[in-house]
């Protein structure tokens, strides 16, 4: 099974945001939370960036 482009993204932002929540917060919950915002905001901005992208040549 080859993995596309956007598993693959997913994947790398989950483990990334993984990564930056258990090394940045104190509490569980402010990992989860900070976890999830990083989550998002890595899948949010490729998603824009990418979207912009398809308009150029």
């Amino acid at each position: 099974m080859a993995l596309t482009h956007f598993p693959a993204l997913v994947l790398f932002a989950l483990l990334v945001s993984v990564v930056f929540g258990l090394l940045s917060k104190d509490t569980p919950r402010d990992r989860v939370i900070y976890g999830a915002k990083v989550f998002g905001a890595f899948v949010g901005v490729a998603l824009a960036l990418g979207w912009l992208m398809y308009f150029l040549p």
